[in-house]
């Protein structure tokens, strides 16, 4: 069997980069596969991939966000624009998030690894003239910090435990407000961030509805709104994870915030701030944890990986709505999920949690029973095998 190519990013970028990008590269090892690490900072290595792929010993190359355009023989030359080996781009945050990066670079046969079933087609709204091989939605696995039979045992001395970062101290910017002064626009995106408000519904259904309902049907009326995506996108990102927290430190309970930003929020007081972290430190609070509590950024169609490695590390999970989650999980029973229809009162679930250890232990064993048969990496690598597989 050829090789394949799993791009690197070295430590010391974004935490969740170099954990993500080594944890693909082993799912595949782990199946067997023969898998080369490069590190997009070795130039030795980099050189290795280029001539593997030169001597057509490689099957595909894979890696985070657009970590393919950093294999060039010269500045703008790209590899994979000239030769034709698959690169598949998996992709962090939504496709209209500006930081996935150049996704348009040249590439013969780019595949895309989307979050959610609504990203699907998204990748048109930034890049609409570049031709992608083809695209598979599932969300990232989880990852495991203990071995199996500590799990259940281990103290948990954490009751509540939240990973998200947040800026502009949650007082979040109408970025589409500062790129239109078309009132008509305006007052359809902030329509759509209403819905979003109040709806577990990711951008791009929530866009439609809101055109819909004003009998504007048709293609063309959502690729008009596409430049005020990322925008709206991060807006709704970070109002959702502001007004979970916000929820939760009104119910006397102590949670434990990790990651930053949240230093001035009017809350701030009521939570046990970890600020910036390292991969790792949220993996080992994940383990001590009773209960994670989870946003869906708007993964309301897929999930976050953060579930399923809090299941795979034996805490019980609360989590915003998500289609995906519902149909993979039995809801009440291996997780509880909460809407922004009644968030206030769902979140109650929490307490009881805490409370009701034999609950939560139920919840928690079911849960990583589930998560461990369906939701690990290797269970993400087969299905990029699949398709590759499918599309040779």
């Amino acid at each position: 069997m050829k090789k394949i190519i799993a791009f690197i990013v070295a430590e010391g970028n974004h935490p969740a980069l170099h954990r993500n990008s080594m944890e693909i590269g082993r799912s595949f090892q782990n199946l067997g596969c023969d898998v080369e690490l490069i590190y997009l900072n070795d130039p030795s290595a980099m050189q290795r991939a280029y001539d593997l792929m030169q001597a057509g010993k490689v099957w595909f190359s894979i890696g985070i966000n657009d970590t393919g355009a950093f294999l060039q023989t010269a500045p703008e030359h790209y590899v994979l624009g000239d030769i034709s080996v698959p690169y598949v781009s998996v992709l962090l945050d939504a496709p209209y998030n500006a930081a996935n990066g150049d996704l348009g670079f040249p590439c013969l046969k780019h595949y895309l690894w989307v979050l959610d079933k609504s990203h699907i087609g998204a990748i048109k709204y930034r890049f609409p003239n570049k031709q992608f091989a083809g695209e598979i939605f599932q969300p990232l696995g989880g990852d495991a910090f203990l071995d199996s039979d500590e799990l259940f045992s281990v103290e948990r001395d954490m009751d509540v435990v939240f990973s998200a970062s947040m800026f502009e101290d949650g007082r979040v910017k109408e970025y589409w407000k500062e790129q239109t002064a078309n009132p008509f626009i305006i007052r359809i995106l902030d329509d759509v961030v209403d819905y979003m408000l109040q709806k577990p519904v990711s951008l791009i259904p929530a866009v439609r509805y809101v055109l819909e309902d004003r009998g504007l049907i048709g293609q063309e009326y959502v690729n008009a709104l596409a430049p005020y995506f990322h925008g709206v996108f991060f807006y709704v990102k970070m109002k959702r994870r502001y007004r979970t927290l916000e929820i939760l430190s009104r119910k006397g309970l102590t949670i434990d915030v990790f990651g930053p930003g949240w230093e001035n929020v009017p809350f701030a007081g009521k939570l046990r701030l970890h600020g910036k972290t390292s991969y790792d430190e949220v993996l080992a609070a994940f383990a001590r944890a009773k209960v994670v509590v989870q946003d869906q950024a708007e993964f309301n169609n897929g999930g976050h990986d953060r579930v399923f490695t809090a299941m795979l590390n034996g805490a019980a999970v609360v989590s915003e709505y998500s289609s995906y989650l519902d149909a993979q999980f039995d809801d009440a029973r291996e997780l509880c999920m909460f809407d922004w229809s009644s968030a206030d009162q769902q979140l109650d679930i929490v307490e009881e949690l805490i409370g009701n250890e034999p609950k939560r232990l139920a919840m928690a064993v079911a849960a990583y029973g589930k998560a461990k048969a369906n939701h690990k990496w290797e269970n993400r690598a087969v299905n990029i095998l699949e398709m590759l597989s499918v599309n040779e």
